[in-house]
C-alpha cells in the first residue's frame, strides 16, 4: 500500500510538473537524413540529425521525442536493427505514428550537377502531409552544412512573432534609399534555332587526262612540275589545296609551256574545289557555333563573319566565285553581332547592380541594429531588399545578410521578415504582374506545396528573372523535357547565371543538352568557374586537356567506365535482395516455430478442453451418485433405529454405515472431478485467448504499471497480474 500510495503521489507531481504551456506545443519527431547523394559518411549524417534536434529543442516551439526513445520503438515496434534503417518516407511515417507524435521533420539530402540541396519538411500525421517546410543548398562541407541547417531551423521553428504583422504600417526610414541602379530583367532576345536546310555546295573536278601523249618541246623545269601536278591532281579531292597550288604555279611558266591552258583550266577547277570545300567546313563549325550562341555568342558571330567575309582562303579565284552561304552567314552575323551588343550592356549593368548591392548591404548591417528604429521600418528595408535583389542572388541572399549579424539581432529580425504574411503579400504581388514578387513566393513555397511553386516560377521565368528559368529547367528535367530544359540553362548562362552555366555544362557533358559536345561543355564549366562557380573549377579541370583528337577516347572510356558502374550497382542491388532474402528467413524463422507451436497448442488446448468437460462431467455424475448414497444411508439409518432384533440392528446399521462410505468417496470423487475439469476447462481457455488474441493483448490484459517520461511528458500504467 505505502508503494501504491507513492506511485500515485509521483503521477499527480508529474502531471504537475508538465501541465504548463507545453500542452499546446506540437510533439515532433526528428527523423535520420536521407542522403540520396550516396556522398556522405554516416558519421556526418548522424552528426547533422543530433544538430538539427538540438536546434529545434532550444528553439522552444516543439516537444521533441529523445533520441533513445524513438530508437527503442524503432527497434522494439518496428523490428529494425536501428532506428538509424529509418530513412525513407514510408517508414518514417508508421515509426512517429507508433511515437504517438503529432509532427515529424523528415530531411533530405540530394546532388544534382554538383550542387548539394537540403530539403527539410514537416509532416503533420494526421494529414500525412507537409504543412511546413524550408531547403537550402550546401558544397559538402560540415561546415556549410552546420550553416544550411541553422537557416533551416530558424525558418520552420523561428520564433513566433510577438505582434499582428499585418497591421503593420509600411513605413520608410528618412535618408535610406535602398535600390537606385536599375537591372532589367533578362534580355528580351528571342533565340530561335535556325534551320540552314540543304545548301548547294557541290561541284566535281573532271578526270585528268593525260594519255595524249607529252610535248618534247617544253622545258625541262615546266615537265617536272607538270609531273608533280599530275601526282597531285589524282590526290584532289583528299588535299584540293595543294593540286591548286601546283597547277597555279605551272599556269604562270609561259615560255616553252605547252600545258599553259590545261593548267589555268585545272588551277581554276581544284582552286573553286578547294574554296567550296573550306566554306563547308566553315559553315559546318558556324552551325556548332550557333547552337551554343547563347552561351558565347561572340564565337557564333565570329564564325558567321568568317563564312561571309570569305576568310580562311587566299586564292584569288574567291572574288569570281558565288558563296552559297552567304546571305544565311550575313543574316546570322548581324543577329548574333546584335545579341553580343545587348548582352554587353546588361553585363555592365550588373556590374554596377552588385557594387550597388554591397553598399546596399552595407547600410543594412548599419541601420538594422539600431533600437531606434522600429521594427516596421525594419521590415519595410528588408522587404525592399528583397524585392531589388532575391531575383538575382536568391532569396537566401537577404537571410545571409541577417544571418551575419549577431545572434541575438538575426533572431529578432528573421521572424519580422520571414511569416506567413511575407507570402500572402508576395502572391498579391505576383498575380499584378510582379515578376520578382514570382520568384520570391515560389522560393517561399517549394518545399510545402512544389506544384504551386512551379507556377510562379514559370510566372517569374516569362517576366526573365534569370533564377526563375534555372528552377524551370530543373523542373523540365525532371520530368523528362530534357531539350527545353537544356535552352532554359543556356539561356541563363547566357544571362551570367554561374548556376545556369554549371547546369549548361552538366546537361551538354552528359548528351542532355541542344548539343552533344564535351569539348563545349569543358567550355562551358571553365566559364562557369570564371563567374566564381566553385564546383564548374573541378569540372573543367577534368576536362581540360579534351580536344577533337582524344573527344572520341574519352567518350568511349566514359561509356565503359558508365556501363562498369551500372553493372556494380546491379550486382550491389542482387546482393542486397540476397542479404534481404536471408534476413527475411530468418526474422520468418520465429514466426514459423510459433505458428507450429500456436498449432500444437491449439490442438492441446481443444483435448483439455473435452478432457475438462468430460471430467467436469463424471464429477457431476459422482456427485449424482453421492446424492443416492445419501438417501440410501437415511432408508437404513431409519430401520436401524426402528429395529427391535439384535441382529437386525446389526444389519442396518452395517448397510447405513456401508452406505455412508459410499457417499463419501462420490463427494469426494465430485469434488476432484468438478475441480479438475474446471482447471482444465481454464487452461483451454487460457491457450485459446494466447493463440486467437496474440499474446501481446493478453499481456495488456494482465498487466499494469504507470510512470512519467519528462522528455516527451508521456504517462503510463502498468498492472502486473
Amino acid at each position: 500500500m505505502k508503494k501504491f500510495y507513492l506511485t500515485l503521489l509521483l503521477l499527480f507531481s508529474t502531471l504537475f510538473l508538465f501541465a504548463d504551456d507545453d500542452n499546446d506545443k506540437l510533439k515532433l519527431a526528428v527523423m535520420e537524413f536521407e542522403d540520396t547523394s550516396g556522398q556522405l559518411s554516416e558519421m556526418t549524417l548522424s552528426n547533422a540529425t543530433q544538430y538539427i534536434r538540438s536546434a529545434f529543442v532550444a528553439s522552444k516551439r516543439f516537444i521533441v521525442i529523445a533520441k533513445e526513445r524513438q530508437e527503442k520503438v524503432m527497434i522494439k515496434e518496428m523490428k529494425k536493427e536501428s532506428y538509424k534503417s529509418c530513412n525513407d518516407k514510408n517508414c518514417q511515417i508508421p515509426l512517429g505514428q507508433a511515437l504517438s507524435a503529432d509532427t515529424i521533420l523528415r530531411t533530405t539530402i540530394t546532388f544534382f550537377g554538383g550542387i548539394y540541396t537540403i530539403t527539410s519538411e514537416l509532416i503533420d500525421l494526421a494529414k500525412e502531409a507537409t504543412v511546413n517546410g524550408a531547403k537550402d543548398k550546401f558544397d559538402g562541407s560540415e561546415k556549410s552544412l552546420m550553416q544550411a541547417l541553422d537557416r533551416i531551423t530558424v525558418q520552420i521553428a523561428g520564433t513566433a512573432v510577438a505582434y499582428n504583422i499585418e497591421a503593420m504600417q509600411t513605413q520608410e526610414i528618412q535618408g535610406v534609399k535602398l535600390g537606385g541602379v536599375e537591372l532589367d530583367t533578362m534580355p528580351k532576345i528571342e533565340v530561335k534555332e535556325a534551320n540552314f536546310g540543304e545548301v548547294q555546295n557541290t561541284y566535281t573536278v573532271s578526270e585528268l587526262n593525260t594519255n595524249a601523249g607529252i610535248s618534247l618541246d617544253a622545258a625541262p623545269d615546266v615537265l617536272v612540275l607538270y609531273d608533280k601536278c599530275v601526282k597531285a591532281d589524282r590526290n584532289g579531292e583528299n588535299d584540293p589545296e595543294k593540286a591548286a597550288d601546283l597547277w597555279k604555279q605551272l599556269s604562270q611558266i609561259k615560255e616553252k609551256n605547252p600545258f599553259l591552258s590545261q593548267a589555268e583550266k585545272r588551277y581554276s577547277d581544284w582552286g573553286k574545289y578547294a574554296y567550296l570545300r573550306q566554306l563547308a567546313n566553315l559553315f559546318e563549325y558556324a552551325k556548332t557555333a550557333d547552337k551554343a550562341g547563347q552561351i558565347f555568342p561572340k564565337k557564333a558571330a565570329q564564325a558567321w563573319s568568317n563564312l561571309f567575309n570569305k576568310s580562311g582562303t587566299d586564292y584569288e579565284l574567291r572574288s569570281k566565285l558565288d558563296n552559297p552561304y552567304e546571305q544565311t552567314a550575313s543574316e546570322r552575323y548581324t543577329f548574333w553581332s546584335k545579341y553580343v551588343s545587348q548582352v554587353d550592356k546588361y553585363r555592365e549593368q550588373l556590374q554596377k547592380f552588385e557594387e550597388q548591392r554591397k553598399e546596399d548591404v552595407a547600410n543594412l548591417e548599419k541601420i538594422l541594429p539600431l533600437e531606434v528604429i522600429n521594427d516596421a521600418q525594419k521590415r519595410t528595408v528588408l522587404v525592399q531588399y528583397m524585392e531589388i535583389y532575391s531575383p538575382f542572388y536568391g532569396v537566401e541572399d537577404v537571410d545571409n545578410v541577417i544571418f551575419s549579424m549577431d545572434e541575438a539581432t538575426a533572431k529578432h529580425i528573421y521572424p519580422i521578415l520571414h511569416n506567413d504574411y511575407l507570402k500572402k503579400e508576395m502572391a498579391e504581388k505576383c498575380d499584378n504582374g510582379n515578376g520578382s514578387a514570382c520568384y520570391i513566393s515560389a522560393s517561399l513555397t517549394e518545399v510545402e506545396d512544389p506544384q504551386k511553386a512551379n507556377m510562379f516560377f514559370a510566372q517569374s521565368c516569362e517576366k526573365g528573372i534569370v533564377n526563375a528559368c534555372v528552377k524551370t529547367g530543373k523542373i523540365y528535367y525532371n520530368i523528362n523535357k530534357k531539350k527545353e530544359a537544356a535552352k532554359l540553362f543556356y539561356e541563363a548562362c547566357g544571362m551570367e547565371s554561374p548556376e545556369g552555366c554549371h547546369i549548361a555544362a552538366f546537361v551538354t557533358e552528359k548528351g542532355a543538352g541542344i548539343t552533344d559536345d564535351l569539348i563545349l561543355a569543358a567550355e562551358i564549366y571553365k566559364k562557369a568557374c570564371d563567374l566564381g562557380y566553385e564546383a564548374s573549377c573541378k569540372q573543367a579541370k577534368e576536362l581540360a586537356g579534351i580536344n577533337s583528337e582524344n573527344v572520341e577516347r574519352i567518350k568511349l572510356e566514359r561509356k565503359q567506365e558508365e556501363e562498369r558502374r551500372i553493372e556494380a550497382e546491379k550486382q550491389r542491388k542482387a546482393e542486397e535482395r540476397r542479404a534481404q532474402i536471408e534476413k527475411d528467413k530468418i526474422e520468418k524463422m520465429p514466426q514459423e516455430l510459433d505458428k507450429a507451436g500456436r498449432k500444437t497448442r491449439k490442438a492441446i488446448a481443444t483435448t483439455t478442453l473435452v478432457s475438462g468437460i468430460v471430467v467436469t462431467g463424471l464429477g457431476g455424475v459422482s456427485f449424482y451418485g453421492m446424492n443416492e448414497a445419501e438417501k440410501e444411508r437415511k432408508k437404513y439409518f431409519v430401520k436401524y433405529l426402528d429395529a427391535e432384533k439384535e441382529e437386525l440392528i446389526v444389519k442396518y446399521r452395517k448397510k447405513a454405515q456401508d452406505a455412508d462410505k459410499k457417499r463419501k468417496t462420490y463427494t469426494a470423487l465430485g469434488g476432484i472431478g468438478i475441480g479438475l475439469g474446471l482447471a482444465l476447462i481454464t487452461t483451454s481457455v487460457v491457450l485459446y485467448s494466447v493463440d486467437f488474441k496474440g499474446e501481446k493483448e493478453v499481456k495488456k490484459k494482465y498487466e499494469l504499471s504507470f510512470g512519467a517520461s519528462p522528455a516527451d511528458t508521456s504517462l503510463y500504467i502498468t498492472l502486473n497480474w
